[in-house]
């Protein structure tokens, strides 16, 4: 639940999981909550209409589009495109830790080379007037040494770049999946915390291993914001603006189906729009047979099946 408290809480980029589908979602469940979308390569953007599913929020001043690369042109490019589509704000990737992404030479590996990402804010800057963060790991495989970091974020900051997103543990390179990388090794807070003492004048925001939106009296003099990554994912609610009611849960999943109904009324249907609810339900009577009725509406391409479940076992019923 939140209060006074909600811009202190973010949802982080998850791959596969915030797609312009979980966005609506969220936007739903409360507009206000600042939702970072999953990883978009630079060239996927320029070559993809990746961009148009966003077309299915009607505001989009709460999103920001996470980017990856390393070539200041194709990035400048990108950005570009993401300002026509009317976002905002960019978010600059340089912590998945990732296999495929380290082969190419972005995410986590930039964490060691900032002037190439102050070149292509550089970049960017030049073609657009987004607002830009950067989303780093505090760390490689099991360095210990903080001038990494610090270095970092001392060159970046000569782009005039004010705001960044800290994961608190290392990424471990080549050893462990994108999975493990999630939990593997600890979590390190007190480095974020020595990170903003050191940088006072930015904005430093705190990604890992939180659960709730309950903490903010805990943090609030000690980060400028959480991040909260799985646990968004898992349980939206937690973001909800008030103490909500099942009955508001159903009515909310109700609205989230009907702008779909609506967005795909002359396009192809993308199941991983009803995917996001699988778990919506979760402690509410009868969300064992909710997951299975999403479950059939996924493996049929059925909108309506799903629809027409609500009508029949939770409308006018007492949940």
């Amino acid at each position: 639940m939140l209060n006074n408290s909600k811009r202190y809480y973010s949802i982080a980029p998850m791959m596969g999981k915030t797609d312009s589908f979980f966005c609506f979602l969220m936007n739903n469940i409360n507009s206000k909550t600042s939702i970072y979308t999953e990883m978009m390569h630079s060239e996927s953007i320029l070559r993809t209409k990746i961009l148009d599913n966003y077309n299915l929020l009607n505001d989009l001043s709460n999103i920001t589009v996470q980017i990856a690369g390393n070539n200041p042109t194709s990035m400048a490019k990108a950005a570009k495109k993401i300002s026509t589509h009317g976002f905002s704000k960019i978010n600059i990737n340089c912590g998945c830790p990732s296999k495929n992404v380290l082969a190419g030479e972005f995410g986590l590996s930039l964490l060691t080379k900032p002037i190439i990402v102050r070149k292509c804010i550089e970049a960017i800057k030049c073609e657009t007037n987004l607002d830009i963060s950067v989303k780093t790991r505090i760390g490689i495989d099991n360095n210990e040494d903080d001038s990494i970091l610090d270095d970092f974020v001392n060159e970046i900051s000569l782009a005039d770049v004010n705001k960044y997103i800290i994961h608190a543990r290392n990424g471990i390179i080549g050893k462990l999946n994108t999975k493990k990388n999630l939990s593997i090794p600890p979590l390190k807070y007190e480095r974020v915390f020595k990170l903003k003492k050191n940088f006072l004048n930015k904005e430093i925001i705190i990604n890992g291993g939180f659960l709730n939106t309950l903490e903010f009296t805990k943090y609030k003099n000690i980060i400028d914001g959480i991040m909260i990554g799985r646990e968004a994912y898992r349980n939206p609610w937690i973001f909800a603006k008030k103490s909500i009611t099942n009955k508001e849960k159903i009515n909310i999943v109700i609205k989230y189906l009907n702008g779909l109904k609506v967005f795909f009324k002359n396009k192809p249907f993308n199941k991983k729009s009803i995917s996001h609810i699988h778990n919506i339900y979760n402690n509410i009577n009868g969300a064992k047979s909710w997951r299975k009725a999403v479950n059939y509406a996924v493996h049929n391409n059925d909108l309506h099946f799903l629809l027409n479940y609500i009508n029949y076992n939770y409308l006018g019923k007492n949940v």
